[in-house]
């Protein structure tokens, strides 16, 4: 048993360096293993966004129809689409952290969170890198680009990796001991992608619909994304706390659930 009372700043300082350590090392394996044998590489995780959403401004703007905020395709899908893009690919890859990586956990220091971690950090870097990059080619093909209230733009990208985190963590403790539930989560993001926003704007929904819609936290992120990006929108249904009370609450379980099946888990 640790005797906690005994602990130093120094033990601590010195715990925090190894596990950091171990998650960046984790990190680069995973970065070897996902991106080193495709042709192109990590780029291809920065050139598949920018890719889908070409196609899709391509189809909207064939078809003749007028964006519903603002006047250009691009931006509404840079702030809708990229957002959910985030968010799927974060709380996805998440969920097979530790049964991806069991024979890593043989090691002593590595722990299953650790591989959690690892992966988590390094999605939100390769989709944050995705969306400054496809911000950067848009912007420079004479789309608007500039949010409009650039503190409420990043409160809204907070609330998403929050989401994001929080679904993740959740995925990767559950996923290990009910392999059903990642099969159910697959249909959750695929719905996602039709009813969190991307392609609407929840306000201008009838009433029964609009309500439906609230209790989908990801809807209030790319919400509150849009409200800091175009000048003048304000939406009657964003709650900026419910996204992060979503993403507490399963982080927390999460970590409850890791914690308490961490031995049958471990002894798979």
């Amino acid at each position: 048993m640790i005797d906690v009372g005994s602990l130093t700043w120094t033990d601590l300082r010195r715990g925090l360096a190894v596990q950091s350590r171990i998650i960046t090392a984790l990190i680069l394996r995973e970065m070897r293993t996902r991106f080193g044998e495709m042709q192109f590489g990590y780029a291809w995780a920065l050139i598949e966004p920018l890719a889908q959403i070409g196609v899709l401004v391509f189809v909207f703007t064939l078809v003749g129809r007028h964006p519903p905020l603002g006047t250009s395709y691009e931006s509404f899908f840079l702030t809708g689409f990229v957002t959910y893009g985030l968010f799927r690919q974060i709380s996805g890859r998440a969920a097979q952290s530790i049964t991806a990586n069991r024979a890593l956990l043989s090691f002593p220091p590595v722990r299953n969170m650790d591989t959690v971690w690892a992966r988590i950090l390094l999605e939100t870097a390769t989709g944050l890198t995705a969306f400054l990059m496809v911000t950067a080619i848009f912007g420079y093909l004479g789309a608007p680009v500039v949010p409009h209230d650039f503190l409420q733009y990043l409160a809204g990208f907070a609330s998403v990796l929050a989401l994001s985190w929080g679904f993740g963590l959740f995925n990767a403790a559950i996923s290990p001991i009910w392999g059903t539930w990642m099969v159910i989560f697959a249909w959750f993001g695929r719905l996602q992608y039709f009813f969190s926003g991307v392609f609407f704007i929840p306000d201008n929904l009838p009433p029964a619909a609009r309500y439906f819609v609230s209790w989908n936290p990801l809807a209030h992120s790319i919400i509150w994304v849009r409200e800091g990006f175009y000048d003048g929108y304000v939406s009657i249904i964003l709650d900026k706390t419910y996204p992060f009370l979503v993403a507490i609450v399963l982080a927390i379980s999460g970590l409850a659930i890791e914690f308490v099946f961490r031995r049958k888990v471990d002894a798979k």
